[in-house]
This record gives structure tokens, sequence and C-alpha cells, in this order.
């Protein structure tokens, strides 16, 4: 069988229907199976609080009884239906009404210009495929000033280098010329982080512990680490509805340049908890060219100062705390609006005026996470916006039970085989 089939389906929906809570005309499943796992919300009479209420009452009384719950007989159908589908995650509506002929399964296709969510399997409309919020697109350069500061010093870095890592062997001038043909034109290493490089490629410098200053970091290997790209705004962004309105914090200092991210910003070392010590070779206006950033795994943009060059890290191991930051402003009201998320009903009512802007990239049609919209209103909309551009869209093949069952009831169907 295949999830084509309604008798693939079939222990779902029943299972779905006997699970709901007493009195419930219409139970509903929202979601996504496959590549062995499932998720998604259920409905009962449109409420979804009903359930898990229900499930509350139905684990106290299980675990008193030793007796098995209703939800696991959902669980063992849902699992079942994603072994099915090991490769990909099929997004499905499944309904189990009052009567069986009511039931049906709708198995939703979509198409690579509409984004799923956690809640729903349609989060937002991507209008101008492979597109960023402007924020992402923005470049830096180094001041036409810019300079080292006074306490840079190559040769200080590496004894650092010699006396902390005795065995460690340098990256060769082709890796290094490698690495620097990487970065936008007319860009170089600064000298401090070819000192580095040229001493040890790979390894873990450990400095003396000591409270309250720098302990050293894991070497970022110049080809081949994930952590060279993964803070570039690309890698940076999840989805629009998350990060339209993503702007990097200001600096008050001056230091570091306003961005979501830069190739410019050249990883040296890791603390190994997802968190990177970066050289900048496009400080702000009253920075130094190769101070030293921290590039935090928690912060969706921008990089935060911590030392002035790469020897007062690890010589003089004068880090500073991490700057305060300012909130960087929502810039969304200065521009042509490229991104709205507004509930079905309010799309409809722009579609229907013909004031869905020209300038839109993308659509979001889940303004409140914990209320989805509907699913059938959530496609119709969708299907509208890709409409608008000439994009493929969402293809739905519906299910439903074969004629010979739509009359028997479920003890009928059990008993008369």
């Amino acid at each position: 069988m295949s999830l084509t089939d309604w008798q693939t389906w079939e222990p779902f929906v029943d299972a779905l229907r006997r699970s709901a809570p007493p009195g419930t005309d219409v139970s509903e499943f929202v979601g996504t199976v496959g590549r062995g796992a499932w998720q998604g919300t259920y409905l009962d009479d449109g409420d979804a609080d009903l359930r898990r209420d229900h499930y509350r009452k139905l684990a106290r009384e299980a675990a008193r009884t030793g007796g098995r719950v209703p939800k696991a007989d959902l669980d063992d159908a849902l699992r079942a239906l994603a072994e099915l589908s090991p490769d990909a995650e099929q997004p499905v509506r499944v309904v189990a009404a009052g009567r069986p002929d009511g039931d049906v399964v709708e198995l939703i296709g979509l198409p690579a210009s509409v984004v799923p969510g956690p809640v729903t399997p349609i989060l937002e409309v991507v209008l101008e495929p492979g597109t960023l919020p402007a924020q992402y697109l923005a470049t830096i350069v180094p001041p036409s000033d810019a300079a080292v500061a006074p306490s840079a010093d190559p040769d200080a870095v590496v004894r650092v280098i010699t006396e902390r890592m005795p065995d460690a062997v340098g990256a060769s001038p082709d890796e290094m010329a490698a690495a620097e043909a990487k970065l936008p034109a007319g860009s170089h290493l600064p000298d401090e982080v070819r000192a580095l490089y040229a001493s040890a490629g790979s390894g873990n410098l450990k400095l003396a512990p000591e409270e309250d200053r720098f302990g050293g970091f894991e070497i970022v290997l110049l080809s081949g680490s994930f952590l060279r790209e993964a803070f570039l705004p690309a890698a940076r962004f999840s989805t629009w509805t998350a990060d339209a309105g993503t702007f990097a914090p200001e600096d008050p200092s001056g230091r570091v340049q306003s961005v979501i991210g830069s190739p410019l910003w050249f990883p040296v070392g890791t603390d190994g908890a997802g968190n990177v010590y970066a050289a900048d070779l496009a400080p702000g206006a009253n920075g130094h060219v190769g101070q030293i950033l921290l590039l935090d795994h928690e912060m969706r943009a921008g990089a935060v100062y911590r030392a002035e060059s790469l020897a007062a890290l690890l010589v003089a191991r004068t880090a500073s705390a991490a700057s305060p930051a300012e909130p960087g402003l929502d810039k969304r009201d200065q521009q042509e609006p490229e991104f709205l998320n507004l509930d079905p009903a309010t799309w409809l009512e722009r579609l229907d005026a013909g004031t869905v802007p020209e300038t839109l990239k993308a659509a979001g049609l889940v303004p409140d996470r914990a209320h989805p919209p509907a699913l059938p209103d959530a496609i119709l909309v969708a299907n509208r916006l890709l409409g608008l551009r000439g994009l493929p869209p969402i293809e739905v093949t519906r299910l439903t039970r074969p004629a010979d069952q739509k009359g028997e009831g479920l003890l009928g169907r059990i008993f008369g085989r």
C-alpha cells in the first residue's frame, strides 16, 4: 500500500474518531508524516484544547489501572504511515466525521515556493524564490582610513602558539592564499591572522585558566569547516515570517559595522559551544582592522566587539565583556513592503481589491502562531497569491472511503468481516 490508498489511512482515521473527547462531531489532524516521525495539531469541533484535557484524564486513569489509552492507537497508526514515507515529510489534513461517509484525507503537495511551519503545513508563500530581505543583502567595506590597533603584534601571536601548542603544524602558504582568495575583492588577511595559521593550522589553543580572562579557543580550519559559512547572512536566515523584521544591533561605540553577517568577519576560533571568534576585516569608524569579534550562535544578526587585536586577546587577554548592543531599528516602515503577515481573510480582501503590493517578495499566512488558520483557507489564499506571479499552485489529492463502506458504521464493518 502507499499513502495514496485509502486503506493506508483507515486505521488512523478510525483511531482519530475513537480517541476524540465524548460528544465530538468532527475531529481533524493537520500536520506532516514521514521520515519516521510526525507532528501536527488536533482539532475536535474546531477546538485544540479539548483533546489535551481529555488525554490528561485518560492518562491518569491508565496510570491507575495499567490500561492502554486511545492515543497509543493514534501513535501506532501514525508510525506506520511515517514508515511509508521514509524520504520526505507529507503534509496532510485528516478529517474523521461523525459518520464514516464524511471521512476524508487530503494529501497536500507543496511547490517549492510554499514554506511549511511547525504549526501548519503552510507558513508562508515566497513570491520571489531565492530572495532574502533587503537587510540580509547588505554588504560592508572597511573605512578608507582603517588601520590595525597599536596592540597588534604578529610575533606575540607566534610566541603564544609556540608555547601553548609546541606540536602544532602550520597551514601552508597555498592554504592561506586559497582562504584569502575567497574574500571579497581587495581584502587581505591581517598579519596577525597569517601568523596564527602559519604557526597552527588546527588544534586547541588552551590558555592558563584565570578568572575573568580569555581562556583560549579551538582554531577554525582554513577550509572545510562549516563555521566559515555559519554566520553569513544566508545561513542566519530561516523564514520570512521569522526574519523579515530582524536587523543587526548597533554598536554604541561605533567599532563594529551593523550588518546581519559578512565574509569580512573571518573566523579564527570557536569556543566549542557554537560561538566563533572572528577577525574583523571591515571595522566600524572607531574600530581597527583585525579586531576580534564574537559571533554568538544565539544572536540572529550582527557581531559583538571583544578585543582590539588578536594579540590583545591572546597575550594581554584583555577581551572586553560583550559590548552592550542597541537593538537594530525596525526599518520595514522606511521601505516599500517586502513582506506582510496577514490572516487569510485579510489577504482575500487585498486580493479582491487588487491591493497586494507589487514589491511583495513573500507573504505570511500565520500572524498568530497560537491560532493558525484553517488549512483550506490557507490553501485558497496561497494559490491566489502564487497565481499573481505565475508560480505553480498547491495541489491537493483527496481520498475518501470506498462507496461500499460509506453507509456502514464502524461496528458494522468490524463484525461484518
